[in-house]
């Protein structure tokens, strides 16, 4: 028999006394039929009003259960169900047990009691499951709904695989699955980088519900991560402009605003910056970010945008700002890892990264964090070769000869006490004369340190070739800002001495200053001072700042304007080498990078080149210099950066032009 019911509420003040059978079958028939309206609450008030007449009423209490579970409350309906258990059928049971089960899933994906345990709530919830599909009692109904059920558990908990192999069993069987069910196991593939599988489970899930704004979302993304931002992107803005910014409600002194425009929009402006439009993506962005500053996602979408611009300063302060509002934002907690590396502070990155694979030991998103620390921890390190052939038009030749090489190459330990790496370097040159050949060759060993703002590296080298010797540069850097780089070096035997001096027996030491301006990712200017003493007495400076803007970009091209301006001098006009008393140029040109494909981390680009300008040198006059160059850069993985192309110029030296055609290829490892 059912416990007593609770007393009778207001709402029922206005239901006659239940003083006979036919009242309390009338009451039962007003009370269904506001199940049928979905008037859960007035059906609620009736089998309350009943039971408090007759709390031995088991066809009310039984419907007061049922009501309350389809309000949401399925705790207190099994709850009642488990007080007089043998009165409910074995499906009424399963439902109340089932809709249980299904909102602590749901509450399992809300804000995390224990923020250092943020799954503990789904882990219990996924344990409720797995403990009801343990009865052998149940409905068959009941035993698929709990498979459903439980692709949203395992997928929050990261078992992704788990997820797609349940899932694709169900469909399989030729369950009917509700929309709801497709969404987790498309993030599953998603997860896993099997985009087109989440595309396909996520058009099933909008061909049963269209208005599902997070499963449109999610489905730009797989677009977006097959490289299909043709189909992402319009998309987005057509959900960004079906959605009125503020939602008018009869009778209320203000409207009320969309926050699922608002969720759309800030989606929409990321997609942008994932392909490349970070100006577009800023515009997008900040009105966003003045509307809703409190919003701990915005800040740390914004500190994201903000990283991809090149300011990683700013990146910081919002990411902080977000954890700020909510200390459980995953997103900012992973991406302030990287801000903290670009700003040299490799201790405090390492206790992040330590905090954020303690909170979330399975999640792809740490893993990947963790990856890239061991990249940027592990050894580095760069190998380069070019080769070139000069063809005279005139009797005159030039610095590197008919012929060049050169070979240079530099190894790193892994990250040494946060702050230093200790490294091989070396070069080889050698240029083509007639009758001989000279060759420079030095290896050597070099220590490297950075730590917050400041870095500095100190190579010495064995010169093997063309005479025994020494060599060594001493090089440091200031990061100002985020927009500014100061760098400074000394080298003693530098290794851009001309061959044609050493083929003379010559060399040089030099000093130079640098200064890097990078106000965003589609600008930066490179000025440059360097002056040489040669061993001939001969001082020679060097002067010239190197821009590039960025002209247009869409995720399958980017086009730079580029510009420079050159200038040098030098003290002796009797030098047995190229040595111009005073010469200048200045160059306008275009590069192209158009994108051939990319796969998330793996990519291949092309870069084509279209530079000229005059050329000007004392006692011989002007000369336009043209010249092309086209490249590949080929990333097959993280960690691994090949880059491989041809080149053609027309320089000029003392009046005489030559034809250069060359090769190039490097391939860079590590971060």
């Amino acid at each position: 028999m059912p416990p007593s019911a609770a007393s009778t509420p207001d709402a029922t003040v206005a239901l006659p006394p239940v003083t006979s059978r036919s009242v309390r079958d009338n009451l039962l028939a007003q009370a269904e039929a506001a199940r049928k309206a979905e008037q859960w609450a007035e059906a609620l008030a009736i089998y309350q009003h009943l039971l408090a007449a007759n709390p031995q009423d088991d066809v009310a209490y039984r419907m007061q259960a049922l009501t309350l579970t389809d309000l949401g409350a399925s705790y207190r309906a099994d709850e009642l169900r488990a007080r007089w258990a043998s009165d409910f059928a074995d499906y009424d049971r399963d439902r109340i047990q089932g809709d249980r089960v299904a909102r602590q899933i749901g509450w399992g994906m809300a804000y995390p009691e224990d923020l250092d345990d943020p799954n503990a709530e789904m882990r219990s919830a996924y344990d409720a499951v797995q403990e009801l599909q343990s009865h052998p009692d149940r409905t068959n109904w009941e035993k698929t709904r709990l498979r459903m059920d439980a692709l949203s558990a395992t997928n929050a908990l990261g078992m992704y695989q788990k997820t797609i192999d349940e899932y694709e069993a169900l469909t399989r069987e030729g369950v009917d699955l509700p929309a709801y069910a497709h969404g987790p196991a498309a993030d599953s593939y998603l997860a896993l980088h099997r985009p087109q599988e989440a595309q396909a489970a996520l058009e099933k899930a909008l061909a049963k519900d269209p208005n599902d704004i997070d499963n449109r979302i999610l489905l730009a993304y797989a677009y977006i991560e097959q490289e299909r931002f043709d189909l992402a992107l319009p998309m987005m803005k057509q959900l960004v402009d079906s959605q009125p910014a503020w939602i008018e409600r009869p009778g209320a002194d203000f409207d009320q605003a969309n926050w699922k425009r608002y969720r759309a929009e800030m989606a929409y402006a990321q997609m942008v910056s994932f392909g490349d439009e970070n100006a577009r993506a800023q515009e997008i962005m900040e009105p966003l970010v003045r509307m809703g500053p409190n919003r701990s996602n915005t800040q740390a979408a914004w500190g994201a945008l903000m990283y991809r611009r090149g300011h990683p300063t700013s990146a910081l302060e919002h990411y902080d700002m977000a954890l700020t509002m909510d200390p459980h934002n995953r997103d900012a907690e992973i991406a302030r890892v990287s801000a903290l590396y670009e700003l040299g502070r490799v201790d405090e990155a390492m206790a992040a990264n330590d905090q954020v694979q303690k909170r979330y030991p399975k999640n792809l998103h740490a893993e990947r964090l963790q990856e890239e620390v061991w990249l940027r921890n592990g050894p580095i390190g760069r190998i380069a070769y070019v080769s070139g052939r000069n063809t005279p038009e005139t009797n005159v030749t030039g610095p590197l000869g008919i012929r060049d090489h050169r070979l240079n190459y530099e190894t790193w330990t892994p990250l040494l006490g946060y702050r230093w790496r200790v490294g091989i370097v070396g070069d080889t040159m050698d240029a083509e004369f007639v009758p001989d050949t000279v060759t420079y060759r030095r290896i050597g060993a070099a220590v490297d340190y950075r730590y917050r703002d400041f870095g500095f590296r100190v190579s010495g080298y064995t010169v093997e070739q063309p005479k025994k010797d020494n060599a060594w540069t001493l090089d440091g850097a200031w990061y100002i800002n985020d927009d500014w780089t100061l760098r400074g070096q000394v080298a003693k035997n530098d290794v851009d001495t001309s061959l044609q001096a050493r083929r003379a027996g010559f060399d040089a030491d030099s000093w130079r200053i640098t200064a890097n301006w990078h106000p965003n990712d589609y600008a930066a200017v490179d000025f440059n001072y360097k002056h040489l003493d040669y061993s001939d007495g001969n001082n020679r400076d060097q002067l010239y700042a190197y821009g590039r803007l960025r002209l247009y970009t869409n995720p399958r091209l980017m086009i730079d304007g580029l510009g420079s301006l050159w200038t040098s001098r030098g003290s002796r006009d009797d030098s047995p080498y190229f040595n111009p008393s005073q010469d200048a140029m200045a160059t306008v040109g275009v590069r192209f990078n158009p994108l051939i494909w990319r796969h998330y981390d793996a990519y291949l680009r092309q870069r084509l080149t279209l530079e000229a300008g005059p050329y000007w040198q004392e006692g011989f006059g002007t000369k336009w210099v043209p010249s092309i160059s086209y490249y590949q850069e080929w990333r097959p993985a993280m960690g691994h950066t090949f880059t491989y192309g041809v080149f053609w110029a027309r320089p000029v030296y003392d009046g005489g032009r030559e034809r250069r055609v060359g090769f190039e290829a490097a391939y860079r490892w590590g971060f």
